[in-house]
């Protein structure tokens, strides 16, 4: 099928002399089915492109959320694709039992942090159930291709859920203020228009509500520090909001190993020898805290222009910057200062933010929002996700091959 043919079935205008709009081609992003790898691409290019306006229209090179979304979408791709996890995750599952009480310490204190292990006995002997079942005809061999699987498809829909709600409301709110010198009331009221109110764990939009009018209010001022702070207060309610309908599909991931291993011996261990069922049904739950706290530490990662930030670790200062720029330094608004203190994210160090657990909401957005303070003013995270080459396959619609670089 010629490409022109191709565009114009997955619903991309065919090429003409006038260019798709970014509203275009965010829904046509949206419409592209069973192709997960694809579509996580050109959500990553869709989030810097509309990062790319939004940075002119607020001023001040702030980075805000589609910013930060575009480097989370590019390393959501590697698990996607499944890149990120298998190496730790085999090794996990498949080495023998004195590989595992070698590696498993070594995960659960964390690299270089020199800590002591407590009552690392009792979680080495929940993973050790695992050993038994060698031989048992149970397909464990086939268990790490599985929990990728799952763990892939998770993802994968995670980043179309958030883009699906985000990406066509800033695309709007482009097209509403391009143009617009100073945009008034009007222009905010359209971009408003179909946003529901209420609280987002009951479907409302009333923290994107919200967001939207402090975006609105930080165009219209050209006070550095009341800028920034005005930004950092949208990008925390839309990241507070998009964390929240995130929520099951994080918790869902991180518990993909439990299932996949629930799922092969079979409803209430009946597929295992009755030697081992009470065992193993003692120790389900155990295991799921380990795995989810080994996810945390060893396989949850950010990867940004300049550095790899590991989500179960406290977070460093950007590479030869402070830890906040002189703009966020302190926070005068109040409104702000309650939100970042509610999450413990309010003071000038950034202790403690790891997330123990990724799938406790709470401990997420204590690191995330130390995460938008401590980076917002860093211009490297304006630069493009992709290498040219990269970039004119996937605007292409066509996943680039290795020839052109890793993803």
């Amino acid at each position: 099928m010629e490409r022109s043919a191709r565009i114009a079935a997955r619903g991309m205008p065919v090429e003409t002399s006038e260019l798709p709009s970014l509203l275009d081609q965010v829904h046509a992003v949206i419409a592209l089915k069973d192709e997960p790898v694809l579509r996580n691409l050109l959500i990553t290019q869709c989030y810097y492109e509309l990062s790319a306006e939004l940075v002119k229209l607020l001023g001040g090179d702030n980075a805000h959320w589609c910013s930060f979304a575009t480097w989370a979408s590019k390393t959501a791709g590697r698990f996607i694709r499944n890149e990120e996890v298998p190496s730790v995750l085999r090794r996990l599952i498949l080495s023998d039992e004195a590989e595992r009480e070698a590696l498993l310490p070594r995960i659960l204190r964390g690299r270089g942090q020199g800590e002591p292990e407590r009552g690392s006995a009792s979680r080495i002997s929940a993973i050790d159930l695992i050993a038994p079942w060698w031989g048992q005809g149970l397909g464990l061999v086939d268990l790490p291709e599985r929990i990728l699987c799952e763990l892939s498809s998770d993802i994968a829909v995670g980043n179309l859920k958030v883009f699906e709600e985000l990406g066509p409301l800033f695309a709007r709110m482009i097209q509403l203020y391009r143009g617009c010198p100073r945009p008034g009331k009007a222009q905010l009221a359209l971009l408003l228009e179909g946003l529901q109110s209420g609280p987002s764990p009951q479907g409302g939009q009333g923290l994107l509500r919200s967001a939207m009018e402090h975006y609105h209010e930080a165009m219209l001022t050209d006070e550095k520090d009341e800028k920034a702070e005005l930004i950092l207060l949208a990008n925390a309610r839309v990241g507070l909001h998009e964390q929240v309908r995130l929520q099951p599909y994080i918790a869902r991931s991180l518990n993909a190993p439990i299932r996949c291993m629930i799922d092969t011996v079979g409803p209430a261990g009946r597929r295992l020898p009755e030697a081992l069922q009470s065992m193993v049904l003692d120790k389900i739950e155990k295991l799921q805290a380990v795995w989810r706290l080994i996810a945390t530490k060893e396989m949850m990662t950010m990867r940004l222009p300049d550095e790899v930030l590991e989500l179960g670790h406290d977070l460093p200062a950007p590479p030869g910057l402070p830890l906040h720029c002189a703009e966020l330094a302190t926070i005068e608004d109040r409104e702000l200062y309650e939100l970042l203190r509610e999450y413990d994210a309010h003071d000038h160090t950034t202790d403690g933010c790891g997330a123990e657990d990724w799938a406790s909401l709470s401990e997420r957005m204590s690191y995330i929002l130390e995460l938008f303070r401590s980076r917002q003013c860093c211009p490297r995270l304006l630069e493009r996700p992709f290498s040219r080459e990269q970039h004119a396959e996937i605007v292409a619609w066509r996943v680039p091959a290795a020839i052109h670089g890793d993803l």
